[in-house]
């Protein structure tokens, strides 16, 4: 199983975000219902690690955090461009979340993250994008501002990887208490 944890956008700001999706060739668009916050990427694991994790998270004590998206960027450079995203600001009760998940994700037997938190919502992966017209999507989008929510539960994703892109299953929720 692939397994990532993630938190949910209301269906009404996963639409909002869903409407992005026009005129950026080289764009491959993420499907609204698809449309996550990734707090920690597991990748493969076996039941038995599952299970494991699992316990752990249910133990998970964080307060609901607010989620305020805003800004357009892009991992990767030039040809190496490969994701354009929409950011989250770094609200420390979002970033008290994230390292409770990390913390949990460590506990129960997982390599501790390397990478920086980069809170964000992946809009479309891309290939060989055109420069000029990703540029111009990123300035018309860049300073706008979406509904913020508040985030109440972490989510266990499974990811099933297809021709057409990965599909994810919401394996279970962790409600947030303090």
């Amino acid at each position: 199983m692939r397994l990532f944890l993630g938190l949910d956008p209301p269906e009404a700001l996963r639409g909002e975000l869903a409407a992005l999706a026009i005129g950026l060739p080289g764009a491959r668009w993420v499907e609204a219902g698809n449309l996550h916050l990734t707090l920690r990427f597991i990748g493969e694991v076996n039941p038995a690690e599952a299970e494991d994790l699992d316990a752990e998270l249910a133990t998970l004590t964080a307060a609901p955090a607010p989620v305020r998206l805003q800004g357009i960027g892009t991992f990767g450079q030039g040809r190496r461009m490969n994701a354009l995203w929409v950011g989250a600001e770094k609200d420390p009760a979002l970033v008290h979340l994230h390292g409770a998940v990390e913390n949990a994700v460590v506990r129960a037997g997982f390599p501790k993250e390397t990478r920086k938190f980069l809170p964000h919502v992946t809009l479309a992966r891309l290939k060989n994008p055109d420069r000029a017209r990703l540029e111009g999507f990123i300035g018309a989008h860049n300073a706008r501002a979406f509904a913020p929510f508040t985030a109440d539960a972490v989510v266990l994703y499974r990811s099933h990887l297809t021709r057409d892109g990965a599909q994810y299953e919401v394996l279970e929720r962790y409600p947030m208490r303090s």
